[in-house]
Order: C-alpha cells, then sequence, then structure tokens
C-alpha cells in the first residue's frame, strides 16, 4: 500500500461491490470524512440492490428499481464516484487494481466486498453448448446475471430439476412452478435443509412444498448427466428427463480474481482472510466484509457468514476500520428470517446443525441439552426450542411469524424454558392474523440438541 501523506490530499477509499456491505462501508466513511475521495466499483448494477429479492423480480411482483434499498440519488449526495466495470486483478503491493476495460485504479485503503456466487455444478461439460445441445441448459438463482439467463429460458410447460436442498433452491423451485413449469425439487440429503431444519421441521416443509404441486425428493443424490435430443437427462438412482437444471448447492466467495494479489484466500472456503479488525492478514490497508470475508464465529470457526444483516453490520464495521478505528468485529446473537412458500420461518439464537447422515442431532445427548417441539395437528406450523440446563438457547418457528428480537432479549436473560412457553404470546409478530400460543399435548421434551 503506498504511503499517504494526511497533509498533502485527502485520502482515496476505493471499495469494491455496491451491495450492503460495500454501500454501508461508504456511507459509514462518508459520514465521518467529508473531505475522503470514495470510489465504489460494481459490474451487477449501477444501484445497490437486495438479491434477496430475486424470485418478486422473476414472479414480477417487483421491479428492479423497486428492489433498490437506497434512493438512486445516493451516489450524488454522498459524493461517491462510481465506476460501472468489474475487477480483474488486484496488486495489493502496488496499492492498484485493474479493470476489464484496462483502467489501473490507485487507493489508500482498499475493501473488497465482492460477494457471493452461485457454487458450480461438479459434471463435466454441465456449462458448454455443443451442437446436440446449442442453447445454454444450467442455470443458478443468485446474481443478477443468473436472474436473466433463467427468466429468459424458463417457459411455461417446460420441465426443471432444481437440485440442492436451501433457501435458494426452494425459492428458485417456487418460481418456476409459478411460471408453470414442471418442477423437480431434488434434495441430496435425507431430509430438507438439514443445516436449520431437524427431520421433523423439515417433513413439515417438504409436504407443504408437495402440496402445491412440486415433485419434491429428498435422499436423490444426482451423479451426473447426458444430453439427449436437446434435453438433459439426470443420472442418479433413476433417470430424470428435463429442459433445464437449476444449480442451487451453496455459494461461494467471488474471489478467484485475487489469485496472485498478495491478498490470503482461504483454499477451502474461498474467503479471504481477515484479523478482528476485517482487515487483510497478508495485505495492510486492504479490508474485506459480507460473503467474502472470512471470519471468527462464536463458535471459533473460521468461515465467511452469508447472510444480509452481517453483511450489513461488517460493512459498518470495515468502515470504521478503514477510518482507522479500532475495530474487533464480532457477530451477535444470530437470527434469520425465510418463506417456505408460503410456511413463514424465524429462527434466533443457538440451533445447532443436524447431522442426517449420522442419524443424530447437532450436539450429543447428555451434558444438559435438550429439546422441546411441537407441532400443530393438521397445519404447517411448528415450535421448537433448544435449552441447555434448563436455560433456552435458541428458537425454531415454522408457519408463524416471531418476533426474534423478543426471542433474543430472553436468550440474553437466561430465561428458563418453563418461563419462556408462559410468555411465548408475547413473541408473537401478527397478533391479528395468528392463532394465540399454546403448549399442546403433543408437545416433547428430549434429551440433545
Amino acid at each position: 500500500m503506498p504511503a499517504l501523506d494526511p497533509g498533502t490530499r485527502a485520502p482515496h477509499y476505493v471499495i469494491v461491490g455496491n451491495s450492503i456491505a460495500g454501500i454501508e462501508a461508504a456511507i459509514t466513511i462518508r459520514n465521518r470524512d467529508s473531505a475522503a475521495k470514495i470510489t465504489v466499483i460494481s459490474y451487477e448494477h449501477a444501484h445497490p440492490f437486495a438479491r434477496v429479492s430475486l424470485m418478486y423480480l422473476f414472479c414480477g411482483q417487483l421491479s428492479l428499481k423497486d428492489t433498490q434499498f437506497y434512493p438512486e440519488d445516493l451516489y450524488d449526495r454522498m459524493r461517491f464516484n462510481r465506476i460501472s466495470d468489474r475487477v480483474t486483478t488486484v496488486d495489493a503491493a502496488a496499492g492498484t487494481l485493474t479493470l476489464q476495460s484496462g483502467t489501473v485504479v490507485s487507493w489508500d485503503k482498499l475493501l473488497l466486498a465482492v460477494g457471493s456466487s452461485a457454487r458450480r455444478m461438479p459434471w463435466p461439460g454441465a456449462y458448454e453448448e455443443s451442437a446436440e445441445a446449442p442453447s445454454k441448459f444450467m442455470h443458478h438463482f443468485v446474481t443478477l446475471p443468473d436472474f436473466r439467463a433463467l427468466d429468459a429460458a424458463a417457459k411455461p410447460g417446460m420441465s426443471v430439476a432444481v437440485i440442492g436442498g436451501g433457501l435458494i433452491g426452494v425459492e428458485a423451485a417456487e418460481v418456476l412452478h409459478l411460471r408453470g413449469l414442471k418442477t423437480h425439487f431434488l434434495v441430496r440429503e435425507p431430509w430438507y435443509f438439514p443445516v436449520a431444519l431437524d427431520q421433523a421441521e423439515a417433513e413439515v416443509v417438504a409436504e407443504h412444498v408437495r402440496h402445491h404441486g412440486l415433485d419434491c425428493r429428498t435422499d436423490t443424490p444426482i451423479d451426473g448427466f447426458e444430453r439427449r435430443g436437446g434435453r438433459v437427462v439426470l443420472k442418479g438412482r433413476e433417470e430424470l428427463v428435463v429442459d433445464l437444471v437449476v444449480g442451487a448447492i451453496g455459494v461461494v466467495p467471488a474471489t478467484s480474481f485475487l489469485a496472485g494479489s498478495g491478498i490470503d484466500v482461504n483454499p477451502q472456503s474461498g474467503g479471504i482472510e481477515t484479523k478482528a479488525n476485517l482487515e487483510s492478514t497478508t495485505a495492510p490497508g486492504v479490508f474485506a466484509a459480507g460473503d467474502c470475508a472470512q471470519v471468527t464465529w462464536p463458535d471459533g470457526a473460521r468461515r465467511p457468514e452469508q447472510i444480509w444483516y452481517t453483511s450489513r453490520d461488517q460493512g459498518r464495521a470495515a468502515g470504521a476500520a478503514m477510518l482507522g478505528d479500532d475495530v474487533n468485529y464480532r457477530r451477535g446473537t444470530w437470527y434469520n428470517s425465510a418463506k417456505f412458500f408460503d410456511v413463514e420461518y424465524t429462527t434466533a439464537g443457538y440451533i445447532p446443525f443436524a447431522r442426517p447422515k449420522h442419524g443424530a442431532g447437532g450436539t450429543a445427548d447428555g451434558d444438559g441439552w435438550q429439546t422441546w417441539y411441537q407441532q400443530v395437528p393438521g397445519a404447517a406450523v411448528t415450535q421448537r426450542i433448544v435449552c441447555r440446563h434448563g436455560v433456552v438457547k435458541g428458537f425454531n418457528g415454522l408457519g408463524s411469524r416471531w418476533n426474534h428480537q423478543v426471542w433474543m432479549r430472553w436468550i440474553h436473560e437466561r430465561r428458563p424454558l418453563e418461563w419462556v412457553l408462559a410468555h411465548m404470546n408475547e413473541a408473537r409478530f401478527d397478533e391479528e392474523f395468528t392463532k394465540p400460543f399454546a403448549v399442546l399435548p403433543s408437545a416433547t421434551l428430549t434429551p440433545g440438541a
């Protein structure tokens, strides 16, 4: 990084990526340094928009402008210099980066907030066009270019296989089904979404998806494919012939362009290795935030946090660190919300990953861990509460809207399970639209989590 003499000129902050992490960092810097030169480089879209809203674009419920989370005059008001281009290489030692257009940009402090891209499907030839199949059949549903390609290809009456049992997969399956495609939703694991749901919850979701008319299959690994007569044949326990495939087997940090940059990238996750203040471990003056940053989790593990609100928080923290603050980024209590078709999902606190391959939950039985669970008969409504030594540690709720802030407060207050069950109605989000919470005779309390 080149030396900066504060007495001669204003510092130049360059931010690569204009989604929530990058923009929040830029705003943090501008709010405290009116003289700084701030350049934001992005190629996906000129304005910050929410990728999590792509499904609503596909359904025609929102326009792209509707998904922009700041007004379009933000750049002018905040005096950000906008560059619409893709970064191809970075030279951390020289303090420069090169754009696809050939332009070289120098920086004093650099933030990489480049997000994620879809994990590519592993089959040879999956992304190649040929005389046999001249049109693209393999798609994803992560970026704006992904959306545009799938939007153009997906026609009513086609057959499509969505491969992957996470949130992106179920969103893609839902919108393709609504467009009129015969949709096969293929999940490799024994049950749907095991990193968030236990088997009972997952069966509730899978049945709800099937009720909407989708072919939802669990424990269905795909081993390969072949192209035949302009269609694609997926090979597993049985062959499945479709017109399109959507790969939804996860996302990876979009950091491949950093090879040879002097910026250390974790070889397993692809995340940029960072210190506690989100500065690169190998390149002083270079910071990372959002999906592409390798950070420390509460359990001590090092991996990216690929979720909207943690990207927001990391962007603000990185902006403060770039200004010279003593920053020690640590994520607070986990929370998230989503939908499986029209089934609401809210989670907060410690809900261990399920281990379907081993037939056990995320923690061993004993050691004080317990799980309280109930399902409302005849409805896709469940509640799961994880506790240890009687103190609540985490919540999962399906089929109802819950106020995660209330749940988090109870976790921080170390409320016992009996107290929480008696006060659950205080956490209902839509009191006028949902039935009051009640402990059912079928509720269970079992060892382990």
